[in-house]
């Protein structure tokens, strides 16, 4: 088995996967322990979600592997919807997760908190926060640069990190000054959004995998890029088939009939040429050549 790209670009993603993967486990330990320390059940509920995140993490590390692998005699295509399935998985997770901690503040009344209790689940809290902003800042530049499915569910992820344990911190102040119900609520908005952010990235995941092409404008743009490469007369069917977090596609040109099969496919391959530069998620063309009579067009 071939190892994965070695580009710049996908060393750096790698090595923000393997970072979150520390990173999450840090994050689990301490709010876990802070949260049964100081018996506050919204860092608790977002520890269990770091712990949910330490699970997301190690398998896009897998599947980012599995993904660059080139194509072999059982994979013709590459291994390109890997991400896809991580990303579906890692959506289930974060529902699932989201949905346990709703179902834990079903019949919750609060907590009052004695001594540090209050400034140790604070600090966990503020740590997070900070950890997260750094984490989702790392991300999501390697998103970018990769055009990952995986790693931008992910960096979607890091970001609901941020606004869960702020939320954290808004609820343990305000039971500290006796609000108690701000933190019952603050814990329900974390379950919620945590909830969203999961069915979101199943959706996601989802049109991928049943080869969904959000992009309603693509077609128009690749047939403008062929009709202008030099002895393209038209232009025929044009479909595109996603490969995980890239595109193959599939089209037909038509040119002069009279001409040599040489010339036929320099011109096919200046439209696949063309095609490729247009368009950063495009890697791969497939172009059929059709005849078409000396003096149409």
């Amino acid at each position: 088995m071939a190892d994965p790209d070695p580009t710049p670009s996908h060393a750096n993603a790698e090595h923000v996967l393997v970072t979150g993967i520390w990173v999450n486990t840090s994050l689990a330990v301490l709010k876990v322990l802070a949260g049964l320390l100081s018996g506050s059940p919204s860092l608790l509920a977002d520890g269990y979600h770091s712990l949910g995140d330490l699970a997301t993490n190690s398998l896009a590390w897998l599947s980012w592997r599995w993904a660059q692998q080139p194509a072999d005699e059982d994979h013709h295509y590459g291994h390109g919807k890997m991400e896809a399935v991580a990303a579906l998985v890692v959506g289930c997770l974060l529902a699932l997760t989201g949905s346990g901690v709703l179902w834990s503040v079903l019949g919750g009344d609060g907590v009052t908190y004695e001594g540090s209790e209050a400034w140790i689940a604070l600090g966990a809290a503020s740590v997070s926060i900070l950890a997260n902003v750094w984490l989702t800042h790392l991300t999501t530049r390697a998103a970018k640069q990769t055009d990952s499915l995986t790693l931008a569910a992910l960096a979607a992820d890091n970001h609901s990190d941020v606004w869960t344990s702020a939320l954290v911190v808004i609820g343990v102040g305000s039971s500290a000054f006796g609000f108690a119900w701000v933190e019952v609520a603050a814990t329900s908005l974390i379950g919620l959004f945590v909830l969203a952010m999961g069915l979101r990235t199943v959706s996601t995941s989802f049109d991928t995998l049943t080869d969904r092409i959000t992009d309603t404008g693509l077609r128009g743009r690749v047939t403008e890029v062929a009709r202008a490469v030099h002895g393209v007369r038209e232009v025929g069917s044009i479909a595109a088939h996603p490969l995980g977090s890239i595109l193959r596609v599939d089209m037909e040109i038509s040119v002069n009939g009279e001409f040599t099969v040489r010339q036929g496919h320099e011109i096919a391959h200046a439209v696949e040429e063309a095609v490729i530069k247009s368009e950063k998620a495009i890697v791969e063309v497939a172009v059929h050549v059709n005849p078409t009579d000396a003096l149409s067009g």
